[in-house]
This record gives structure tokens, C-alpha cells and sequence, in this order.
């Protein structure tokens, strides 16, 4: 059976925290391929602003362009209206069941994952990749996951990552301060972000 791994989000932009989480999950969790799929309107991002899905876009086909296993997937972006984890999961399933879907978390998402919508559909359909970081103890990720496991019969794998401490939203506010992002991401999308003038104007 193909074994995938989903890494959702923004990616606004993308930057090597991801590219470094999606290459824990593919080698501990023997994964035929990791897809980055960019979120249409991210339920707990309404009030923001996000750049538009063309631009995200090609910032992760460039970031990912050297790794074979990495696929870039439009699913969401092709749904209308908010994008709920659990309904991609629905219709991935329905449409490929022969796939054993694998949905990749950073810390963060996983101790707030309960609270997401039906939290549980998403437990019954895929197994759960979290990968520890943001300075959460391993012991608090093994506590974490055997609480959802008891309560979801979830599957999940706690994965261990390198400490990068990179964000977005640091990314962002680095280009509007003039300050250099070249240890943050590939110099594809830096390039890029530097030809279309991205992140300039106040957020």
C-alpha cells in the first residue's frame, strides 16, 4: 500500500522549518511521498491576509523542485470555501483508497488538534506524523499522543526534527524590516520573493 504524508498550511512563505518536517516524516515514517498542500482559507486564518494561491504556489514548487518524493498538490485550492482537515481527508480517501494517508504536524497543531473540526474523523482516516518542535519535551509529545490515542483510538507517530527556529511570520516581518531571510529559505523562493517584491508593505 502507498504510504503518503499531507504537510498543510499557507506556506506564506515556505521556508526550510517545513521543507526539514516533510523530510522527518518521509524517512521515519517510510513514506512514498510527501505532498505540500497550500490551504484555500485556512479556518483560523479569516481575519488575515494571505498572498495570492499563484504566488504561494510557485514558491513551493521551487522550494521543493529538487526532491523527487516532494509533489505539489492544488486539492485544496480547488475546493471553494473553507477547508476543513477533516473533509480533504473525506474525499481523499473516497477518491484513493487504495492510499494510506499520513497528515503532518508540528507541535503547535498537535496540542491544539482536538479542537479543530471533527477532530476524530480526521483520527479515523489518516495516522497522525507530529513532529516535535517549538521547544516541546519529547516526554510532553509521548503524554500528548497517548492521550489521543486513548480518546480517538487515533494512530500517531511521534517524529524528532532538528530545533529550526523559523516562522513565516518572522520571514515576513525580516522583508519589511530590509533585513536578510537567506538562512531561511531555498534560494529559489528567496529569489522570487525578491523579483515579485512580496511581503513589502505592511501586513
Amino acid at each position: 500500500m502507498k504510504r503518503i504524508g499531507i504537510m498543510g498550511g499557507t506556506f506564506d512563505p515556505i521556508h526550510y522549518g517545513h521543507l526539514e518536517m516533510a523530510n522527518a516524516a518521509w524517512e521515519q515514517g517510510d513514506l512514498d511521498q510527501v505532498w505540500f498542500m497550500p490551504s484555500k482559507i485556512p479556518p483560523h486564518k479569516l481575519e488575515k491576509h494571505i498572498t495570492g494561491e499563484m504566488l504561494r504556489t510557485e514558491m513551493i514548487k521551487r522550494a521543493i523542485s529538487e526532491r523527487e518524493a516532494f509533489v505539489y498538490s492544488d486539492f485544496e485550492l480547488k475546493r471553494q470555501g473553507i477547508t476543513y482537515t477533516s473533509d480533504t481527508l473525506e474525499l481523499l480517501c473516497r477518491q484513493q483508497p487504495e492510499v494510506q494517508w499520513c497528515f503532518i504536524l508540528g507541535a503547535d497543531s498537535f496540542f491544539q488538534l482536538e479542537h479543530w473540526h471533527e477532530p476524530e474523523k480526521i483520527m479515523k482516516l489518516c495516522t497522525v506524523f507530529a513532529v516535535a518542535r517549538d521547544g516541546v519535551s519529547q516526554r510532553q509529545m509521548e503524554q500528548q499522543k497517548q492521550h489521543l490515542e486513548e480518546r480517538y483510538r487515533a494512530r500517531i507517530k511521534v517524529l524528532s526534527m532538528p530545533q529550526i527556529d523559523i516562522s513565516s511570520s518572522e520571514i515576513r516581518d525580516r522583508i519589511q524590516k530590509g533585513q536578510s531571510i537567506r538562512e531561511m529559505v531555498p534560494d529559489a523562493v528567496r529569489l522570487f520573493i525578491e523579483e515579485k517584491q512580496l511581503y513589502r508593505r505592511h501586513r
